[in-house]
């Protein structure tokens, strides 16, 4: 368990929280590119620094970017403006990070609501919970938000829905560093995934950590 206040380089872990957050938020996925890099079926595992995941064994998901530090894909749906992405990077501080599950909680819970923009987002549910499902410092955030400015190529009215389920998680080798993965879908209010939580959580569990 981690040992220090919720100041200085933690503070700086909060800022890295929230830039990823407004870049996951913001982003429309409004047309992916022929020049993109398509995810192979079956899909290899993502290797990044420190850690790695396994990504969906779907048609359609593109590499967005990629680097030791970050990874973004992101697909199209089936449905109307539908968008599906999936993100992960590692967050570096600099000082070990928080005293307990609890305060990672309300570190997450409090960085995740003030980066969300009240003007753009309506948020319908935002739920931060302890993760057990991992040996280290982990949490689960699940939001849904109505995006009223959402990017459409359809041109069909109403609000769409963003929903996001993300795990952070302190790096069981180092706990100056952490550990942010995050599947998310924009859908019409009647056309969620129905199959949603298990494919995010899919991702989530297939998280494996490596040296730094």
């Amino acid at each position: 368990m981690v040992c220090l206040p919720l100041t200085g380089d933690t503070m700086n872990l909060s800022r890295q929280l929230g830039i990823l957050l407004s870049v996951l938020l913001l982003s429309s996925c409004a047309s992916l590119q022929p020049r993109l890099q398509e995810v192979q079926v079956p899909p290899d595992r993502f290797f990044l620094k420190g850690f790695s995941l396994m990504p969906l064994n779907e048609q359609g998901w593109f590499i967005i970017e990629r680097n030791p530090d970050r990874a973004v894909l992101a697909k199209q749906g089936d449905k109307p403006d539908e968008t599906l992405a999936i993100e992960a990077d590692l967050l570096k501080g600099g000082s070990p990070m928080l005293n307990s599950n609890e305060e990672f909680v309300l570190l997450i819970k409090e960085t995740e609501a003030r980066n969300t923009d009240p003007a753009r987002f309506k948020v319908l549910r935002h739920e931060v919970s302890p993760y057990t499902e991992k040996d280290n410092n982990c949490v689960r955030s699940h939001m849904v938000a109505e995006d009223h400015t959402a990017v459409k190529r359809s041109g069909k009215a109403g609000q769409m829905i963003l929903e996001k389920l993300t795990l952070i998680c302190v790096h069981p080798k180092d706990n100056r560093v952490g550990v942010s993965v995050a599947y998310s879908q924009r859908y019409y209010p009647d056309q969620r995934d129905p199959g949603f939580i298990e494919k995010a959580t899919s991702i989530l569990n297939s998280i494996e950590f490596t040296d730094l």
